[in-house]
C-alpha cells in the first residue's frame, strides 16, 4: 500500500493542468473564501427576493471576476458550482476558450452541459407530473399526452400509474400530443425546450433570440417549479467582437432569476474598452466586481496548499507545527522563485513534492524532498546568481535558520579567510584587531582589513561604514562588505553582498565548519572570494 507524508491515505494535491470539478470541492485562502462570501451573498439575495413571487427581469445580476492567469479564477468558479449545501441554485460552467467557432448553437449547447443532467432530469420529472395534475383535473390536451383514456378506465389504470410509466420509461410519451399541449399552455421558445426536456433531445439554434429565449425559459421552470435561480458562469471570455456581441446580448437579455458571473484577465478586460466601450460600460456597472487582487501573495498561496492537506488528514498528523514547517518552506521557495508564485503553479509542485516524498519514504515534504521535485520537474531551475551552485534543499533551510545575518555573514567571511589561508592563497594575522572583522596579508606582503557591515537599519550602516573607514590607516587596502548601496570611496573597497552572495557565503560556512567541503568546490570557493575582494 501507498504510504504518503504526513500520513496521508492518498495525494491531496490536484495533477490536472486545469481544475476540474473535483478538484475545486476544496478552497483555500482568505482571498478567495472572501470571494466566494460575496459571490454566495448575491446569489442568496437575489434568491430571497424572487423566492415567494414570480421572477422578473429586473431579478437578474451580473458578477465579474477579474485576475491574472493561474490566480485561481476558474477554481472558485467551479467551486461555487459544487456547492451542495445549497439546493437553491443551478449552475452551468462554460469555458468560452473551448468553442470554436462560437456560434450561437454552439454557445447554447455548451451551456446545456454545462448544467449537467441532474437538473434536466429533475426538470423532467417535475413536468409530467404537472402534465398528470392537470389530466386528473379534467384537461383532456393533458390526458393525451400521457396516454390515457376510455380503455384505461375500464382497466382501472390511473393516471398516475401512466405518468409513473413515463417518468421510468416503462412507456413513451405521445409525441404529436405533447407537441399540441405545450404550444397551447406555453410560448413558442418554453415550448421547445420543454420538449427537449421531456423527450431528451436538442432543436438547433439558429439566431439570438432564440438562444436568450430557451435560457429564459429554463430559468423561469427552474425557478417556477424547482424553487431555484440560475447562475452562468462564462469563463475565459475574451475581447473578440463576436463574444463581446454575444456577452453584451445576455446583460441585455435580463433573464429573470437568474446571475450572470463573467471571468476574465485585466488584459483583456482593458482590451474590452478600447474594443468596445459600450460592453465595458456593462460590465463597470456590475453588481458585483470581485477583483482577486493578493490571490497570488505568498500568504495567500500557503494557505490553500496547507487547506488541501488539512481536508485529506483524516488522523490531525497535520498540526500546528507540520503547518508552519510546510508553510515556511513554500514561503522560502515563492521568495525565491516567481515561478511558483501564483495557484497553479504552487499546486503542481507540491502535488509532484508529495509523490516523491512517497517514493523517499519521507514523512514530511522535507526540503531534500523539494530538491528532489524541483530537479525532476525543472531540471534547469537554479538559486539565480549562486557561485557554490547552493542545492535548493541547503538554500531552503539556510533560508529557514538564518537568524542575525550580520554575525553569521562575519562567520562566514572569517571562515572563507581561513580556508584561504590552508591553501596558501593568503597568510591570516593570528592577531585581532577590534576595528575590523578579519585582517590577513595577501601574497605581495599588503595587509588587507575585513569588515562587514549589514545591518537591517540601513541608516546605522552608514554610519557603521564612516568610522570604520577612519581606522583605513591601520592597512593598506580595506575592504567593506554591506547590504547597503552606497558610492565608493577612496579610503575602503566598498563591496555590495546581495542576497545570492549570502545564501554562498553561508553555504560555505555550514560545509567548511561541519569538515564535508569536496575538492570540486575549490575553485568555486576561490570564486566566490574574488567576487567579495578577499582575494
Amino acid at each position: 500500500m501507498t504510504t504518503y507524508p504526513y500520513g496521508l491515505k492518498e495525494n491531496p494535491y490536484p495533477s490536472s493542468p486545469t481544475p476540474t470539478e473535483q478538484d475545486a470541492k476544496i478552497l483555500g485562502g482568505t482571498r478567495h473564501q472572501e470571494a466566494k462570501d460575496a459571490i454566495v451573498s448575491c446569489i442568496s439575495d437575489l434568491y430571497r427576493k424572487v423566492s415567494r413571487r414570480n421572477s422578473t427581469d429586473d431579478d437578474f445580476r451580473l458578477i465579474t471576476v477579474v485576475q491574472d492567469v493561474g490566480s485561481g479564477k476558474t477554481h472558485l468558479a467551479l467551486h461555487i458550482k459544487t456547492l451542495k449545501t445549497r439546493q437553491d441554485i443551478s449552475t452551468s460552467y462554460v469555458d468560452l476558450s473551448t468553442i470554436s467557432p462560437k456560434t450561437n448553437e454552439g454557445i447554447y449547447n455548451a451551456i446545456i452541459e454545462g448544467f449537467g443532467k441532474e437538473i434536466f432530469a429533475e426538470l423532467r420529472e417535475r413536468l409530467l407530473w404537472q402534465i398528470c395534475e392537470r389530466a386528473q383535473k379534467g384537461d383532456m390536451l393533458a390526458r393525451k399526452v400521457i396516454g390515457y383514456g376510455f380503455v384505461d378506465r375500464l382497466k382501472g389504470t390511473t393516471m398516475k400509474q401512466k405518468t409513473e410509466d413515463i417518468v421510468y420509461d416503462k412507456k413513451p410519451i405521445l409525441k404529436e400530443h405533447l407537441a399540441t399541449y405545450l404550444q397551447f399552455n406555453h410560448s413558442s421558445h418554453e415550448s421547445t425546450v420543454l420538449k427537449n426536456i421531456i423527450l431528451r433531445e436538442s432543436d438547433r439554434i439558429t439566431n439570438l433570440d432564440e438562444l436568450h429565449g430557451r435560457l429564459e425559459a429554463i430559468a423561469k421552470f427552474s425557478h417556477d417549479l424547482l424553487g431555484k435561480v440560475i447562475l452562468f458562469e462564462l469563463d475565459e471570455f475574451d475581447s473578440n467582437e463576436a463574444t463581446l456581441e454575444f456577452i453584451k446580448s445576455l446583460i441585455n437579455a435580463h433573464i429573470p432569476a437568474s446571475v450572470l458571473l463573467l471571468i476574465t484577465t485585466p488584459s483583456v478586460y482593458l482590451d474590452v474598452q478600447r474594443v468596445n466601450p459600450s460592453v465595458f460600460d456593462r460590465l463597470e456597472k456590475a453588481n458585483y466586481k470581485i477583483d482577486l487582487a493578493g490571490a497570488n501573495s505568498i500568504d495567500e498561496l500557503i494557505e490553500i496548499a496547507i487547506e488541501y492537506i488539512k481536508e485529506a488528514d483524516k488522523t490531525e498528523r497535520f498540526n500546528k507545527k507540520e503547518q508552519q514547517e510546510l508553510a515556511a518552506k513554500i514561503r522560502v521557495l515563492c521568495d525565491e522563485f516567481p515561478e511558483f508564485r501564483n495557484v497553479r503553479s504552487i499546486i503542481n509542485i507540491l502535488n509532484h513534492a508529495v509523490e516523491v516524498a512517497s517514493r523517499m519514504g519521507e514523512l514530511e515534504i522535507s526540503e531534500a524532498v523539494i530538491d528532489e521535485t524541483i530537479k525532476q520537474t525543472y531540471p534547469g531551475l537554479k538559486i539565480k546568481g549562486s557561485i557554490m551552485e547552493v542545492p535548493i534543499s541547503e538554500f531552503i533551510k539556510i533560508k529557514r535558520t538564518s537568524g542575525t545575518t550580520q554575525n553569521q555573514v562575519k562567520q562566514a567571511v572569517s571562515n572563507l579567510i581561513n580556508y584561504a589561508h590552508e591553501m596558501g592563497n593568503v597568510s591570516k594575522s593570528n592577531k585581532p584587531n577590534p576595528s575590523f572583522d578579519a585582517v590577513y596579508s595577501d601574497p605581495f606582503g599588503n595587509k588587507i582589513g575585513v569588515t562587514v557591515v549589514m545591518d537591517s537599519n540601513h541608516t546605522k550602516n552608514f554610519e557603521t561604514i564612516s568610522n570604520v573607514v577612519k581606522s583605513s590607516a591601520f592597512v593598506d587596502k580595506l575592504v567593506i562588505l554591506t547590504n547597503t548601496s552606497i558610492p565608493q570611496s577612496g579610503q575602503a573597497t566598498i563591496v555590495n553582498v546581495d542576497k545570492s552572495k549570502v545564501i554562498d557565503l553561508l553555504y560555505f560556512n555550514n560545509k567548511y565548519t561541519e569538515r564535508k567541503l569536496e575538492e570540486p568546490e575549490t575553485e568555486k570557493i576561490r570564486m566566490l572570494a574574488k567576487t567579495i575582494c578577499v582575494i
